[in-house]
């Protein structure tokens, strides 16, 4: 009985096979592919965050060597919970990045409540602080 079937349906039966086949090494080329575009975005990602910090470094660097010693000369210290990046701008080894990054990360603490807790910032660590613990002040945020 088994022997009448499949020779009646053997081309219907040798044609499922094909689909199956083919179908499952559609999704092995799907699954390929989809590899091979996340690790090209996960290079890229790298890529470009190695740049960012490049780019990071260079801003900083810059702007420390351009402003230097300005905000000395006024003799007022800098609020970092009401300056803007302008005025942020001024300190030194804080380039427009880091003021901005200031500026995010007040608004997302709702402020700094000691001047200590600028070392937070991406790129400002305890040397940093030492230069800059003489010429910023924490005071209230202005609403």
């Amino acid at each position: 009985m088994i022997d009448l079937f499949i020779e009646k349906y053997r081309w219907y039966i040798g044609l499922a096979l094909i689909v199956v086949i083919l179908g499952g090494l559609g999704v092995i080329y799907q699954d390929k592919v989809s590899r091979q575009n996340k690790k090209q975005e996960k290079n890229r990602v790298e890529e470009l965050t190695k740049q960012n910090d490049e780019l990071r470094k260079e801003l900083s660097k810059l702007s420390a060597g351009q402003v230097a010693g300005e905000v000395t000369e006024q003799g007022d210290k800098i609020n970092i919970n009401t300056a803007d990046a302008t005025d942020l701008d001024k300190l030194p080894g804080i380039g427009p990045v880091r003021a901005a990054d200031i500026i995010s990360y007040r608004d997302s603490h709702d402020g700094f409540k000691s001047i200590e807790e600028i070392k937070n910032i991406k790129g400002i660590g305890d040397k940093s602080f030492e230069n800059l613990k003489d010429l910023i002040t924490v005071g209230a945020l202005e609403n």
